[in-house]
């Protein structure tokens, strides 16, 4: 009986998540409830949002956010975006939050860890579970998703943002993984997120023994 959200850009990851949902939630009763975020930022946006919400077998709302744009367009995007889900959440009292977050975007996210120089925790990559935030695709490939949607005859969106390569981690994503992929074998993206969940197993080991330490 539990409301669940699942966030819907129109891209074939959370298409093929929608539709998953609604497959695995009928057989545990679960009431399954799409939204699409219209951030307002390309010409003809709120058409798209429309036409990503109608074309699923799920119910779908648009909620529009005005992204103020203080620390890049990307990390502004995404702090309106998941300020957005997280208010939809609540008011449907929904008890999870699905995204779509796949294979590729985990290994992305590693590689854009190690150019920052980051640590343990921030190389762990994005968790399956946080808190309300659920991420069931992250052993799943974009390329799998890809075929979901054509073989469901759905027609994922293509945005433009995904191919302008003044956005990091599209030049991660269209130059460094296949660069890495042609000199060194393929596998690595496999590699980054083995890496990332051992790096993240460590990550819970030390925080936990850092509270038992305090405790004491």
């Amino acid at each position: 009986g539990d409301v669940i959200l699942v966030a819907v850009s129109g891209g074939a990851d959370s298409l093929a998540l929608a539709e998953a949902a609604k497959l695995e939630g009928e057989k545990l009763a679960l009431k399954i409830i799409g939204v699409t975020i219209d951030h307002q930022l390309q010409s003809g946006s709120a058409a798209q949002a429309d036409k990503v919400a109608k074309q699923l077998s799920i119910p779908c709302s648009v909620e529009k956010v005005n992204v103020e744009v203080t620390d890049g367009l990307e990390a502004s995007a995404r702090r309106a975006r998941y300020a957005a889900l997280e208010k939809c959440a609540k008011e449907i009292n929904a008890s999870a939050i699905l995204l779509a977050h796949t294979k590729d975007d985990q290994a992305e996210t590693v590689l854009l860890g190690l150019a920052r120089g980051s640590g343990a925790r921030s190389l762990s990559g994005m968790a399956s579970v946080n808190g309300i935030y659920i991420r069931p695709f992250l052993e799943i490939t974009r390329k799998e998703t890809e075929a979901t949607c054509q073989e469901l005859g759905l027609q994922p969106w293509q945005d433009p943002h995904n191919e302008d390569l003044s956005f990091m981690r599209v030049r991660v994503r269209k130059k460094v993984l296949p660069m890495l992929e042609s000199e060194l074998g393929p596998g690595i993206s496999d590699a980054l997120t083995r890496s990332a969940q051992l790096l993240r197993d460590d990550a819970d080991a030390l925080d936990q023994l850092a509270r038992a330490f305090w405790e004491e």
